[in-house]
């Protein structure tokens, strides 16, 4: 899924007239560089078209054959941007209004964050027909983002106007309808305008399964088996200018509904931060790791119960654990599970830590160069837009089916919504503490090491809850795509040859190293900032 960047584009500095013309001026360079290095540089093995080739591909193609298959794509991706934002908005609200709900409803936000979108395509295909499967692909990939940025609108309100209302009489609806949903407006938009470009990557996703007739997912599945690379690129380039033009529409539509908002920080990821508590330690990691995999169960068979689906897919959790104790085959399973899961984990963890380190160091580098950010961030944001799904194929022709590409597929997912995160977190250290420093006569880099990195490490932690997920997801799909070993490969394997209960133990396995991964997480998180607050 798209990475959660967990602040919106209105807060970078970058969205003046002077930042256009350096964003322009950045995206020109880019380019330039790109096509020269092709020209000059490239190893001539045909892997990385450059923007000429890409263009003239595209113009080769018509505007046809890319509109076809997009419509189709934009079509599933916007009800399942209906479809999941509706749901989350309910639930948001029954969290608010209903308070002994909240940690259960965000409980269930994060469980299906944590779900790898790689992971349980197949198991969309099994359960649902025709367009189905892409809807709710896309449904799930928004759902946490406007779940967590609705709830945490819905916080972040007046007293006093809450106060106002009680006084003349008002209840519990009044003050949701009246006061807090209208509070929540900025918050809102600010989630909405990520699940946007998340709908398409989970249509794609969908469609890249299989079980589609058209489509720029069976597009660009059919451009690399067929090695038509700048095709495969062209694809590419148009999933991203369809993300890139649902988050422009969504920003638009938030800066003319809700043009106050420019005044607010709108952090959804406070609402994780609040919701987290700050004690409990490991007893509360430990107790939240398992109401997450305890609702998983409860999910998983209310899913397979409410929909009727039969026993020869549908395995629930008895069948799964019957998989894993089984006299005969138990042992072979548990230890071929085992196998695969140490290379997910390896896969994942390299590609996070990979991530996270350069987009730390590249906020760094942004926040002491002004001019560097101002011409690339625009275009990082453009990166950050391409879907996974998409990407992974390039990155896997251009480093080939190996490790490098495996680490690359996970940093690239980890790297944008962190290094997005960093640098507003630096940029919105309090003024007072750098005027401080300034005053005894502290260099910038001193600034940045004692001021600024410190107060960013909330944003660091909230980026690395997020990439976690993504990163297990980028491990996935380098399995299935690269290597050949691991969960990913094992999932897409498993449902070829009707191994249902292998598909099922392994979807099971996958999403419970993610929530405890994400828990693990934050943890961390709460030790850290502990330490830092003593």
């Amino acid at each position: 899924m798209t990475a959660l960047a967990l602040r919106p584009l209105d807060r970078l500095r970058a969205v003046n007239g002077s930042g256009f013309l350096h964003g322009a001026a950045g995206l020109v360079v880019v380019l330039l560089l790109w096509q020269l290095a092709v020209a000059f540089i490239s190893s001539g093995n045909g892997t990385i078209p450059s923007p000429l080739q890409i263009a003239r591909q595209m113009q080769a193609d018509g505007f046809r054959f890319y509109a076809d298959a997009a419509s189709y794509t934009v079509s599933a991706a916007f009800r399942g941007w209906l479809w999941g934002n509706g749901l989350a908005i309910t639930l948001a609200l029954v969290a608010v209004a209903i308070p002994f709900l909240e940690r259960p409803i965000l409980q269930l936000g994060i469980v299906s964050y944590c779900l790898p979108i790689v992971a349980i395509g197949p198991l969309m295909m099994i359960l649902f027909s025709g367009d189905t499967p892409k809807v709710v692909l896309a449904g799930l990939s928004v759902f946490f983002t406007t779940l967590i940025g609705t709830v945490t609108g819905l916080r972040h309100v007046d007293r006093t106007m809450l106060d106002l209302v009680h006084g003349f009489g008002g209840g519990t609806r009044h003050k949701l309808f009246k006061v807090r949903l209208i509070s929540a407006l900025p918050h809102l938009f600010a989630a909405l305008r990520i699940a946007a470009p998340a709908a398409i990557l989970g249509a794609i996703v969908g469609e890249y399964m299989g079980g589609t007739e058209t489509g720029l997912g069976l597009m660009l599945v059919n451009s690399q088996q067929a090695m038509e690379i700048p095709r495969t690129w062209a694809i590419a380039v148009v999933a991203s200018v369809l993300a890139a033009i649902a988050y422009a529409a969504t920003s638009l539509a938030a800066r003319l509904l809700t043009p106050w908002a420019r005044e607010i920080s709108t952090d959804i990821g406070s609402g994780l931060h609040a919701n987290s508590g700050g004690a409990g330690g490991w007893a509360m990691a430990i107790a939240s790791a398992l109401g997450s995999l305890g609702l998983v169960l409860v999910v998983w068979w209310a899913i397979l119960r409410g929909f009727s689906v039969p026993p020869f897919f549908g395995k629930g959790p008895l069948e799964v654990w019957n998989y894993l104790v089984d006299p005969l085959m138990g042992a072979q399973n548990r230890i071929q599970l085992m196998r695969e899961a140490v290379v997910t984990i390896r896969d994942s963890a390299a590609g996070l830590v990979v991530g996270t380190v350069a987009a730390v160091l590249v906020a760094v580098a942004f926040n002491l160069w002004g001019g560097v950010e101002r011409a690339f961030m625009g275009v990082a944001i453009a990166l950050r837009s391409i879907p996974l799904v998409a990407m992974a194929p390039l990155v896997t022709l251009v480093f080939g089916r190996n490790m490098l590409a495996v680490v690359m597929i996970g940093a690239i997912v980890t790297f944008f919504p962190t290094l997005v995160n960093m640098t507003l977190a630096l940029a919105q250290t309090p003024a007072r503490s750098r005027d401080l420093m300034r005053v005894f006569g502290a260099s910038r880099l001193r600034t940045l090491m004692t001021v600024q990195i410190p107060s960013a490490l909330p944003a660091l932690f909230t980026s690395l809850r997020t990439a976690a997920p993504l990163a297990i997801t980028g491990a996935l799909l380098a399995a299935w795509l690269a290597t050949g070993k691991g969960l990913g490969y094992a999932i897409v394997t498993t449902a070829a040859v009707s191994d249902y209960e292998g598909l099922w133990a392994r979807v099971a396995l996958t999403t419970a190293f993610s929530i405890l991964l994400y828990a693990l997480i934050g943890l961390v998180e709460r030790l850290v900032l502990k330490a830092y607050a003593n």
